[in-house]
């Protein structure tokens, strides 16, 4: 090969004496494996007994060495590694797995004689990256043999050991590596038998086996022989000795006639915790505090020696808490082994002239009765210093030596010292006594504290505002003044000294300012010499929360901005005119009239929009609004589904049963009201016609309750939601209306009833209906063709179609005015843009009705769409809803929702209702990306976070969604298996369907069947072929199955403990499965909705046993985000209809969460 520069400069770095050593080993053929890429080269050299391994690296235009050897031969055998590279002209293997001349998959195609098939190819494919890892690490792992064996199992996250000498090649690895799975039971694939030698490993193996197994008995009986007979447990009692400079610890046997003893040496220490570790020790709890405090303490490098040196402050500290122990303080001892003597009696510090003559002050340490103390004592620091003596404890004054433990009783200041204002206010901080002539001569000064506040613009930028707090500390006069800085307090006047007089300032308020002001985060403005405070959004209520937490001894001075913000807040009246009426609908409108203020209609309406918080006003401060309504009042405003802060301006049309709130009364003028009240009397509300006939199951009495709002519904012309849980009876509640609606019909034949549902569902309904209403003349449309109307009308009682039957018969079934239209699983029209929607509206019947255990799967839009097909204008039109239901932040428009909402909407959980239901249980459950999986993961979380980058606003998001959403399910693929990605990596390792397998093991050996759902069909074949391969039974159902009834039947009759694998559509609503008690959740959904459908397909009436749910997910992944989103914006959710779906409403920040690394 032509030698390039970067490749010349590399060689000749080297010393004449290297290069000429590196051409020798070359040429002898030291270079034993060389493989890489033109960027990255690694080596194996060896000469005679000697091995290096080397790494070339090229960077930028500079290739750099580096090699295990750090000695000059390891620079020798970089320069051979370059120089075999130079001699194969740069056509080395990309990895170490060729053997001699020859590649892996052509020696094991040589030795079978044929070629490998694609799953043979796959495996080969692992184990060179197994063996090329292991080139690189030099260990193996568990998580490698996993990946070659599924069953291996994961005991250790430590490296094997596997062979007497690392394999010299892959042929070596692999022979080593089927051994182990030998050894272990564990199968590999029988066309590996052509590469796998077995005498050649069990040889080898079988000498290093033996070798092993006796040095490890050797080493257990020599240690054993070495090890004292158990003494059985030793009760033992421990002291702390203290001397002047130490504590050291003292252990007594109980039982023993002799004393306490030192634990004299490390291996003293060493044989006591080695004994209390392997329970061997028994103690009181005191003695066990003081054991584990005394090991804690003189862990420290420099305490080794098993003492605990009283010249460090925080051994001091320890022996301060131990003493206010009462039951630990008995166990420190004096040298005479006696419990040191409490006093209660505090020490004290005295000033006095020098009693020696000098002309200095003295500062000497007193008992409470005034003697001196005599002799240098310990301090032991805390909440309250104590003063250690040889016999005694003192509680005692502060000391002015930080850092020094060791206290002497006197010590000499001089007379300039004491006789100043500093000196004073030394001797006042360490509450020492003055001499009667030096107090006599003190006049004290209390400080006070003022805080001068003032919004100040233009601090930083010509768009900023910022608060400057400027802190002044006054004496009564004015004449002592201090401000503070940013290196504290800084005196800038004082008064003019009288002749003899010592000024003593109480300066305790002035220590506290700055913790006092740090919850604002303010930073020092040397330009105003004032700490600033930015103001943003939030400061309003950042402000006033901080000078309600400030003390009354502080002076607030604010300037006349931030003084509104601690106005009262402005007080509005609020009433609702009925400004138009039709019948049953009133159109109302918000007015609100604020008092003793004047403001335009622009600055109501922003006080408004606020909702009581504050607003910035153009005037200058901050102004907020409080509505003039008591809490009674506000809750029958939100009940009514009113928002008293809505000034759009535009009318709320409601129904009068809507308004019926008596609460609300003092809202309407008497005029309004008495309407409202007149046309929600005549209402019919209590309707409980009887059971008809013609329904031959018995109803249970929630069941019956369903069917009495059904028919309260139809009573008072009302279209609804029948929202009940999944597996509640929904279809027998339906059935039951429809035969009361039929008998309502006195003259003539009644016209038919239409229900449309999921294709999955016909054979359901007619299932039911057989059952419930054998004397109804059902049809179950199966082809366009043969929809007679005719025939429909003069002989069918019930035509059940599917929803894309609805759009494609839409002229046909508009024809006829039904007697009731029923919309199962409605939420099959949430997108009120979607034709089945629209053909849906366009029906024409005298009832109608929406069947969903999920109003809300995505949007709260998705609730506005049914009640658009049921009864058309109770929520307004899409605009208004949008405004006040789908877009807002407000928490109070779910409540207001409800309200509209509850008149024509019956809701009812499992728990609510049917009290005969086992228990639920869900648990999620975890597996950790690895290889393969894992770079794929990281590969594409790239590539979309490079998309994020340029996304910052809503709009950009808006035209980067398709690409960001498709980047979103290529991550979620990848975390179901790397195949879904690229039908080539379908036999890569994927850890979730190992976690699958590990449940399915441990379900199958307890005789249970179990649903496996997944939204990725391709996902199900791969879980299907490893079932086929470890010949399990299973059952299959996706929207292309045909024989769907005869599946069902199959798995429900069948006694062994079956799999069954459905798709999320194709099994997530409308099937009965309660042979099942188990359910894995293989992917999880956005919708929670979605997957509370597929758990409720065992978890029904009928279920005799406790359902267990299991959502599988990848850690640290977006798996694992899209489930606390999901948790998070549930809430929405819960406060209208109860857990029925999650708003897919991902925000920017939403998606920046989930495509961020390490989170």
């Amino acid at each position: 090969m032509n030698v390039d520069r970067a490749t010349l400069d590399f060689l000749n770095s080297f010393s004449e004496d290297e290069k000429n050593e590196g051409q020798r080993i070359h040429d002898e053929g030291a270079v034993v494996q060389i493989f890489g890429t033109h960027l990255q080269i690694q080596g194996k050299v060896e000469d005679g007994s000697w091995s290096c391994r080397t790494k070339l690296r090229l960077q930028g235009n500079e290739w750099n060495g580096e090699a295990d050897d750090k000695s000059e031969q390891g620079r020798v055998a970089q320069y051979a590694t370059m120089l075999e590279r130079i001699a194969r002209k740069g056509d080395i293997p990309e990895s170490p797995n060729e053997v001699g001349e020859q590649s892996l998959t052509e020696l094991v195609e040589e030795n079978l004689g044929r070629s490998l098939t694609g799953v043979e190819d796959e495996f080969l494919n692992k184990l060179e990256r197994r063996y090329r890892r292991f080139e690189l690490e030099r260990e193996i792992f568990d998580s490698d043999l996993v990946r070659l064996s599924p069953r291996w199992p994961m005991d250790t996250f430590d490296p094997l050991t596997l062979w007497p000498s690392a394999p010299a090649n892959i042929i070596e690895f692999w022979n080593y590596v089927s051994y182990a799975f030998r050894k272990g039971n564990f199968e590999y694939p029988e066309f590996m038998e052509a590469i796998t030698d077995h005498a050649w490993t069990e040889e080898r193996m079988a000498e290093w086996e033996r070798s092993r197994e006796v040095s490890d008995w050797k080493y257990r009986v020599e240690v054993f022989e070495k090890r004292p007979p158990d003494d059985g447990v030793e009760e033992v009692e421990f002291r702390l000795r203290l001397s002047g400079r130490e504590g050291r610890l003292m252990w007594h046997r109980i039982g023993d006639e002799e004393g306490f003893q030192k634990a004299e040496d490390e291996d003293d220490f060493k044989r006591l915790h080695e004994r209390y570790q392997g329970g061997g020790l028994r103690m009181s709890g005191a003695s066990e505090i003081l054991w584990s405090k005394f090991l804690r303490a003189t862990a420290k490098e420099d305490e080794q020696d098993g003492a605990l040196r009283l010249d460090r402050m925080d051994n001091c500290r320890l022996l301060n808490r131990l003493f206010h122990q009462p039951e630990v303080s008995g166990l420190v001892v004096n040298l005479d082994e006696e419990p040191f003597k409490t006093s209660s009696d505090p020490l004290r510090w005295i000033c006095r002239e020098d009693t020696l003559g000098s002309d200095d002050y003295e500062v000497q340490l007193v008992t409470h009765d005034g003697r001196d103390v005599s002799h240098t004592l310990r301090l032991l620091p805390g909440e309250e210093n104590l003063f250690l003596s040889d016999e005694t404890i003192f509680p005692g004054p502060e000391f002015w030596q930080a850092d020094n433990t060791l206290v002497e009783p006197r010590h000499i200041v001089p007379r300039e010292i004491v006789e100043s204002e500093p000196g004073v206010a030394f001797l006042a901080r360490i509450d020492a006594e003055l001499p009667k002539s030096l107090e006599k001569r003190i006049k004290n000064e209390p400080l006070k504290v003022r805080l001068e506040l003032r919004i100040a613009s233009n601090t930083t930028s010509a768009s900023s505002e910022h608060m400057l707090i400027k802190a002044i500390a006054e004496n009564d006069t004015g004449s002592r003044q201090e401000i503070l800085g940013r290196e504290g307090w800084e005196i800038v006047s004082q008064p003019q000294g009288e002749e003899g007089v010592i000024y003593r300032y109480d300066r305790g308020l002035l220590h506290r300012v700055g913790s006092l002001i740090a919850p604002m985060q303010p930073s020092f403005d040397p330009n105003t010499a004032c700490y600033r405070v930015r103001v943003t959004k939030n400061f309003p209520e950042k402000y006033t929360e901080w000078l309600e937490s400030l003390p009354e001894d502080i002076e607030i001075d604010a300037d006349e901005e931030l003084a509104t913000l601690e106005a009262d807040p402005v007080e509005a009246q609020v009433t609702f005119e009925v400004v138009d009426q039709e019948i049953d609908w009133f159109d109302l409108k918000v007015v609100v009239k604020v008092e003793g203020m004047d403001l335009s209609p622009e600055e109501i309406r922003s006080l408004v929009h606020a909702r009581g918080e504050f607003v910035r006003m153009k005037r200058g401060g901050w102004l907020r609004l409080q509505m003039n309504l008591d809490e009674q009042q506000r809750e029958a405003v939100s009940r009514i589904g009113l928002d008293p802060f809505d000034l759009s301006g535009e009318t709320h049309r409601l129904h009068a049963l809507q308004l019926a709130e008596p609460l609300a009364k003092e809202v309407f003028d008497a005029k309004a009201w008495k309407k409202i009240s007149e046309r929600a009397k005549s209402l019919q509300l209590q309707v409980r016609p009887e059971i008809p006939a013609g329904v031959s199951v018995n109803l249970r009495p929630y069941q019956i309750e369903g069917f009495h709002f059904l028919s309260y519904l139809s009573t008072n012309s009302f279209g609804g939601i029948l929202a009940d849980d999944m597996g509640l009876g929904k279809t027998i509640q339906s059935l039951t209306w429809m035969l009361w609606l039929r008998s309502q019909i006195k003259k003539g034949d009644p016209p038919p009833c239409l229900v449309v549902c999921p294709k999955s569902v016909l054979d359901v309904w007619a299932a039911e209906v057989k059952k419930a209403a054998p004397e109804m003349h059902v049809q179950v449309l199966r082809n366009k063709v043969e929809l007679d109307m005719q025939r429909v009308e003069d002989s069918i009682d019930l035509l059940v179609i599917n929803y894309s039957q609805l759009r494609t018969c839409a002229d046909e079934l508009k024809s006829i005015t039904w007697l009731g239209i029923i919309l199962d699983e409605g939420q099959q029209i949430k997108n009120p843009d979607s034709k089945a929607a629209k053909s849906a509206r366009e029906l024409k019947g005298q009832n109608r009705l929406v069947l969903t255990g999920t109003p809300i799967e995505n949007r709260l839009l998705d609730v506005w769409s049914l009640m658009a097909f049921a009864m058309p204008g109770i929520l307004g039109d899409r605009k208004y809803f949008r405004e006040r239901f789908d877009r807002r932040k407000d928490p109070q428009s779910q409540v207001r929702l409800s309200a509209r909402l509850r008149p024509f909407l019956l809701r009812r959980t499992k728990g609510e209702v049917a009290l005969d239901l086992p228990p639920k249980t869900e648990e999620d459950v975890f597996s950790e990306l690895e290889g393969k999986q894992a770079e794929l993961y990281q590969q594409e979380l790239e590539r979309i976070q490079k998309i994020l980058l340029g996304v910052e606003t809503d709009e950009s998001l808006r035209k980067n969604s398709f690409v960001i959403l498709q980047g979103l399910m290529r991550l979620r693929q990848i975390c179901c298996h790397p195949g879904l990605l690229d039908p080539k990596l379908r036999w890569e390792d994927s850890a979730k369907l190992n976690a699958l397998f590990y449940l399915l093991d441990q379900l199958r050996e307890e005789g249970h069947k179990v649903l496996v759902f997944s939204q990725f069909v391709s996902m199900l074949d791969i879980i299907r072929d490893r079932l086929e391969e470890d010949d399990r039974p299973y059952s299959y159902l996706t929207g292309q199955t045909k024989d769907r009834h005869e599946v069902i039947s199959d798995f429900q009759e069948s006694k062994d403990p079956n799999v069954f694998l459905l798709s999320l559509k194709a099994g997530g609503s409308g099937l009965n499965l309660t042979a099942a008690s188990y359910v894995v959740l293989y992917d999880p959904w956005w919708n929670p909705a979605v997957e509370a459908q597929a758990i409720d397909r065992c978890h029904r009436i009928g279920q005799e046993s406790k359902v267990i749910a299991y959502r599988l997910l990848m850690a640290d992944t977006v798996e694992e985000k899209i489930r606390l989103l999901q948790q998070q914006k549930s809430e929405m959710m819960t406060g209208v209809l109860g857990e029925e779906g999650f708003a897919r409403n991902l925000e920017l920040a939403d998606l920046e969460f989930l495509f961020k690394s390490g989170e």
